[in-house]
């Protein structure tokens, strides 16, 4: 039986969260989906929850022990992460927490770990023959426009293109974390992939980039195209202890080449539109925690547009 689901560094999570609580809904009617933020009373995805919890950083040295009781008290059956920051901490006590009934739904620690800085997803798929931007070593000789984006960023935070040698050493001074890399001219995709607990790709959504907001999609579109479709599928042999939602950005360009330029082992930003295109991840978790049959399909409508826009969650402020 699944009990309640905790969704942690809930946010705007809005979509996620009601996602979640109308599909634990079909197992358990009695179920509820609580969230943890910094600061509960101003996150909107907190405040349509069924219950929330106020933790601190999660380096901090007593979140895992915050967050382990507040599992326990208030029998939390899945914990689903979905900030690159917190991906490693809890893939370390990702069996910890199994021992005290409450499964985490995370992939290993090599995988989080590799996937949060960019050079080592790089260089993962450079060891495994897939096709990426070339690293940029020399930024006084290499040829103009080039990419760059910070190494340990998410969001897009950093990320810009670059047209001359004189502004890339001005990123350089700023931060050195910058990195530079091939320009790739085409259309970009995050691919929504659903990983069960044997590794075997149950779903994989591409979702076509069309506007993009403060380094997250706001307009998107769902596209069955085979040619990334089984680019996926061979990718996804090679992530060994990779588990439930993973989200894989790349280009495709005119010339038909497929270029990946990243993984986040986590729910993505926009996966919404999977989710209402009829690719329910949150249907196939409790499926897989309950060790349901699942079997790959592609049931989902495609051609699909998301057209995101800001709402809002109207709260009490004399209650904070």
């Amino acid at each position: 039986m699944v009990n309640n689901i905790l969704i942690t560094s809930a946010g705007r999570r809005v979509s996620l969260v009601r996602n979640f609580q109308d599909t634990l809904k079909q197992f358990n009617k009695d179920g509820k989906v609580f969230t943890t933020d910094m600061n509960p009373n101003l996150s909107s995805a907190c405040q349509i929850s069924d219950g929330f919890l106020k933790v601190p950083r999660v380096n901090d040295e007593s979140y895992l022990g915050i967050l382990k009781d507040f599992c326990i008290t208030n029998k939390i059956s899945i914990v689903i992460p979905t900030i690159d920051t917190e991906l490693s901490i809890l893939a370390k006590v990702k069996k910890e927490f199994l021992d005290n009934g409450i499964f985490i739904a995370i992939s290993s620690k090599d995988i989080c770990d590799t996937f949060y800085l960019k050079d080592k997803t790089e260089q993962f798929f450079i060891d495994n023959n897939t096709d990426t931007p070339k690293n940029i070593n020399d930024i006084k000789t290499c040829n103009y426009p080039v990419f760059a984006k910070l190494n340990n960023s998410s969001c897009s935070i950093g990320a810009q293109m670059v047209y001359s040698y004189e502004v890339a050493c001005e990123l350089v001074k700023k931060d050195k974390n910058y990195i530079f890399q091939e320009f790739i001219k085409g259309d970009e995709y995050t691919v929504d992939t659903f990983i069960e607990k044997n590794n075997n790709v149950i779903s994989i959504v591409p979702r076509q980039r069309l506007e993009v907001r403060a380094g997250e999609v706001s307009k998107a579109k769902a596209v069955k195209d085979k040619s990334i479709i089984e680019a996926i599928k061979n990718l996804s042999k090679k992530l060994n202890g990779a588990y439930g939602c993973i989200t894989i950005q790349l280009f495709k360009t005119d010339d038909n080449r497929i270029v990946f330029i990243e993984i986040n082992p986590r729910f993505g930003g926009g996966y919404p539109l999977s989710a209402l295109s009829g690719a329910n991840f949150a249907e196939y978790l409790i499926k897989d925690y309950l060790d349901m049959n699942l079997e790959y399909n592609e049931n989902w409508i495609d051609g699909n547009i998301m057209l995101r826009y800001d709402a809002e969650v109207i709260i009490n402020g004399n209650c904070i």
